[in-house]
């Protein structure tokens, strides 16, 4: 049987820890990025790769591009204007070990205050879009 005393001490707590979830409610699923399109496409007829961003919740502010692997690094930072961007990169020579050794990195500013972190591989037209790998700061 519960006392009084022990009735009385259950309900507080109760009402405590409900306060605390109403006023402070769990965060959203932040490793849900599927708002988020990256893409690297190897342009034959161009020599030259594309790469496309889009932000659906346009909460993308500034970018720090990357494709690693090539001779010299092809780096650029920009501010992204409507969460979105193309930038074609003209190539001198295809890697002589495949797209698998130029992977292509993405750095933006999202929301003003978190950083999301996105790798992928270039793919040339027609073939499947390779995984993205996705990651965030704080």
């Amino acid at each position: 049987m519960i006392t009084a005393k022990n009735f009385l001490t259950i309900l507080i707590a109760s009402i405590a820890v409900s306060i605390v979830i109403i006023l402070n409610p769990l965060p959203d699923d932040e490793s849900d990025f599927s708002h988020f399109t990256f893409n690297a496409i190897y342009l034959k007829d161009d020599n030259s790769i594309l790469i496309t961003f889009v932000d659906e919740t346009e909460k993308s502010s500034f970018a720090i591009l990357e494709i690693l692997g090539m001779e010299k690094t092809f780096h650029k930072e920009f501010v992204i204007s409507d969460s979105t961007f193309t930038q074609t990169v003209p190539l001198d020579k295809l890697p002589q070990y495949g797209w698998k050794t130029t992977p292509v990195t993405l750095e933006i500013t999202y929301d003003e205050t978190n950083t999301v972190k996105m790798k992928t591989e270039i793919h040339e037209e027609g073939q499947e879009q390779p995984e993205i790998i996705i990651g965030y700061d704080d």
